[in-house]
């Protein structure tokens, strides 16, 4: 069972006796969390949806303890750090995808796309060890969860070892699944070597919630019942969790709910097996030619209008990073995961032909040329959206 597992362990560096030092102590926490605070300005202004802000109160850690569990597991205390292993219990805990890739908080970004993010702990008597968490994006976007997650150990429980340790578990998807105009849901079964709960997982607007709830022996009933609890507490009223009975709680053959990675490898480095330049083309009509017509690595897809063409191949260089961005820096540009991709189009007879570039390694450039209908926006979405997601290793 999931249950009792969670440990807390508060740091002190100072004792009862040393009370000097635990002021000096005190004062150094709070200027540590002022320059943390000053460091982690957020530039974004946040609008709170009318019924979001109905539901929570505009205040996330006092809506999700309104849940029915009992025995919350502190995760600050006065004069002390706490450190927890949650995240490695629970390695799935508000970990989610959106359609590119991994959704996570990045600091003093114009592009941060969280901006908050509450969990509460508890060691129920009852229940065990259990959480609940609640995001809230800046931008309402659909979000995913991944079918497998793994953390690495924490060396405030596992020591120098920590590094080595991993904790890993497997979502599994029920019957109980909805997708609507105004949200999304759905109950999970989370398995790992602590043994299972039930995952709740709840989207509405920029709200993202979740519940992991351990499974009683012999009792799935009772820990579906004590999820729905969870939602009436809440308020949430989450039909398809009301109406949710055992018998959809049995594993779907082919899951269809989880993140799909949209992007294909190219250019396989063979000393590590693992491909240089990954391409956002999965999720467009986009096809790989067997054998390139032109280039590298030839795509296509046909329309009324005509063929889309993209193709990518390398070109000779002897600028360096730095000069090679210099010498593009007069194009139109998108910065790709780091990565400066400068691109030119014109319309020649009816078609728009263009050509982007990015630096590929010392001494190369990638090049990727594409064609497509003159009026044809929707090919030129699907041209631009892969541009814009471009990832060239760095490190390969």
């Amino acid at each position: 069972m999931c249950r009792s597992r969670i440990k807390s362990l508060p740091i002190e560096g100072w004792t009862i006796i040393n009370q000097i030092d635990m002021k000096l102590n005190k004062l150094s926490i709070m200027l540590f969390f002022l320059v943390l605070a000053s460091c982690n300005r957020e530039t974004r202004d946040f609008e709170w949806p009318d019924e979001i802000a109905q539901l929570t109160g505009k205040d996330l850690a006092t809506w999700l303890r309104k849940a029915p569990f009992s025995n919350e597991l502190s995760q600050s205390d006065d004069d002390k750090m706490v450190f927890t292993n949650a995240a490695q219990v629970f390695p799935y805990m508000g970990r989610y995808n959106n359609a590119i890739g991994v959704l996570e908080y990045s600091h003093n970004s114009a592009n941060n796309p969280i901006y908050q993010q509450e969990t509460v702990l508890f060691k129920d008597p009852d229940w065990g060890d259990l959480f609940l968490h609640a995001t809230l994006l800046y931008d309402a976007q659909e979000i995913f969860l991944d079918q497998h997650y793994s953390e690495s150990g924490n060396i405030a429980f596992d020591g120098v070892d920590a590094g080595m340790n991993r904790y890993s578990a497997t979502l599994t998807e029920t019957g109980i699944f909805a997708k609507t105009d105004t949200y999304k849901t759905g109950i999970y079964w989370a398995s790992s070597a602590r043994g299972e709960c039930l995952l709740g997982l709840y989207q509405k607007d920029n709200l993202i919630f979740e519940a992991a709830i351990p499974l009683l022996p012999f009792d799935t009933a009772a820990t579906l019942a004590k999820l729905n609890a969870v939602n009436e507490q809440l308020g949430l009223g989450i039909v398809e969790w009301q109406q949710a009975t055992v018998a959809q709680l049995k594993p779907v053959e082919t899951p269809e709910t989880f993140w799909r990675d949209p992007f294909i490898g190219i250019y396989p480095e063979e000393r590590y097996l693992l491909n240089k330049v990954h391409l956002k083309i999965k999720d467009t009509p986009f096809q790989l030619a067997p054998q390139a017509v032109k280039g590298d690595y030839f795509f296509s897809y046909d329309t009324p209008g005509g063929e889309v063409e993209l193709y990518t191949e390398l070109e000779d260089t002897d600028d360096d990073r730095h000069a090679f961005d210099d010498t593009n820096q007069h194009f139109m540009a998108y910065d790709a995961n780091g990565q400066h991709v400068y691109y030119e189009e014109q319309e020649v007879g009816g078609r728009i032909k263009g050509v982007a570039k990015t630096y590929f390694r010392s001494g190369q450039y990638l090049k990727i040329n594409f064609t497509y209908p003159g009026n044809d926006r929707q090919a030129k979405a699907q041209v631009h959206e892969i541009l814009k997601h471009i990832k060239v290793s760095s490190i390969l």
